[in-house]
């Protein structure tokens, strides 16, 4: 019956309401708490990254001191002064390439104290590069000179230089060794502080020049966010596989010589250290899905033994068990809102007499004479039809796609039935039956109009069977 469907769907609606707020509340715990994990592994990062730039400072730092020692070594070598006093270049270039191989030196070069070179290895080590280098071995001897020493090369590779004097007792000439600051260097950095980095030098004509990156990414993404490669920025760097959090640093401890600038850029990947919250993310989706379907459980459950009795005790009148004023006005309301295309029938119906059967045989007996009532007017409808008990002895029926003339037929065939007598603890009880008929949309285009329009029509039948002589 409508009435049936129509709780139905209240109930359909009241679970559906539910579920969609549990699953609205646990979707913006999850996504509260994924976004709350992100900002910790960032912090975290962040922290980390502001302590990596530190130690790498102070890394290359040290490197200078060790090899600084190095060079020191070299330089106090007796074959080496040997070969200085007696000018063998051939010597002197053979063991600033022996001991320039154990130190892993890229070049190695001795001058006079008046910058005058006595031998450079490699031999093929650029002509342009050397008058630098003794610029910036002068540079080096300065007390208030920065502790690392770095040169750009014309060929724009970068080294750290180490200076030491040659002493024969006094001194006698200089010995400069560079060390190129390349990916070799930057994958050791890494070893040590688990952080990728690159090393980026900005030329005097403001042109960056990249020198080490243990990063997949390639030069030309780093170089796309100018707004990344300036002191302090942090920025965020997406590659082919991974997102990386970045922090750039200037590196201003440092001597630097034909470059205007030296940049250190560290990051970390976001991927690897979110590892360990994804997997905790996951178990929380697991959790998400299982108290999802625990909760609709328990919705359907609610809806079928609480719901579904309040909503009951809402739309049908406990008595007769049909529906009540409410879901028939709504039903009345519907039905208009559709009356352009499809006519109804509206009929009102009294039970004459009523109040004095519950006068003479108890209230007991009027609510058998209303159950018996409801159950035949049940029995008479169709299945598109609704029955409902507005109050007290009056009943209502809404009528889909009924004529006056049908309704009519109808209404002879209720009064027949509804007037039958009714047995009861042994005595028979019988009601008359006052009916009023309203046409939609013909006796009018609301529910008020129509149930005046019933009403009315009622009472003139129930007047004129009062009035009628015995």
């Amino acid at each position: 019956m409508r009435s049936s469907r129509h709780i139905k769907t209240q109930e359909r609606r009241i679970i559906v309401v539910l579920l969609v707020a549990l699953l609205t509340v646990q979707v913006v715990i999850y996504l509260v708490s994924t976004r709350t994990n992100r900002n910790i592994v960032e912090e975290t990062i962040s922290n980390s990254l502001h302590t990596t730039t530190q130690v790498v400072d102070e890394l290359l730092e040290l490197r200078q001191r060790q090899l600084a020692q190095g060079a020191a070594v070299l330089a106090s070598d007796y074959g080496l002064k040997e070969a200085i006093a007696t000018g063998e270049r051939s010597t002197i270039e053979s063991m600033l390439l022996n001991h320039g191989r154990r130190l892993k030196a890229d070049f190695a070069l001795l001058n006079t104290l008046d910058r005058q070179l006595i031998a450079s290895v490699p031999k093929e080590l650029q002509q342009a590069d050397i008058a630098p280098l003794l610029k910036a071995a002068a540079l080096s001897t300065n007390p208030e000179a920065q502790p690392v020493t770095l040169l750009r090369s014309q060929s724009g590779v970068l080294y750290q230089l180490i200076h030491s004097v040659v002493n024969m007792p006094t001194p006698q000439a200089e010995l400069t060794l560079g060390f190129a600051i390349d990916d070799e260097l930057a994958e050791s950095l890494k070893q040590v502080t688990d952080t990728d980095l690159v090393f980026l030098s900005r030329g005097q004509n403001g042109a960056w020049q990249l020198h080490g990156n243990t990063l997949h990414s390639s030069f030309e993404r780093l170089l796309s966010n100018p707004a990344a490669l300036v002191d302090g920025a942090m920025w965020t760097l997406q590659d082919d596989s991974d997102e990386y959090l970045m922090r750039s640093v200037a590196l201003n401890r440092l001597n630097v010589q034909e470059a205007s600038e030296v940049l250190l850029i560290a990051g970390k990947s976001l991927g690897q250290n979110m590892a360990a919250y994804e997997r905790i993310e996951r178990f929380q989706r697991y959790l998400l899905l299982a108290s999802l379907v625990f909760s609709a459980l328990v919705v359907v459950l609610i809806g079928r033994h609480l719901l579904r009795p309040l909503n009951t005790l809402a739309h049908q009148d406990p008595l007769t068990e049909l529906p009540n004023r409410r879901v028939f006005d709504h039903s009345v309301a519907s039905a208009l809102a559709k009356s352009r295309t499809a006519s109804f029938a509206l009929m009102m119906i009294d039970l004459d007499h009523f109040k004095q059967i519950n006068d003479r045989y108890g209230h007991a007996a009027g609510d058998e004479v209303l159950k018996v009532s409801a159950s035949r007017l049940r029995g008479l409808l169709r299945s598109i039809d609704m029955p409902a008990r507005l109050g007290g002895d009056e009943f209502a029926a809404l009528l889909p796609g009924l004529d006056r003339a049908a309704a009519i037929r109808l209404g002879q065939r209720i009064e027949d039935e509804l007037g039958e007598p009714i047995a009861y603890n042994g005595q028979t009880l019988q009601v008359g039956i006052s009916i009023g008929i309203a046409i939609a949309p013909e006796d009018g285009t609301t529910a008020s109009e129509l149930l005046r329009m019933a009403d009315a029509e009622m009472y003139a039948d129930k007047a004129q069977r009062e009035n009628a002589p015995v």
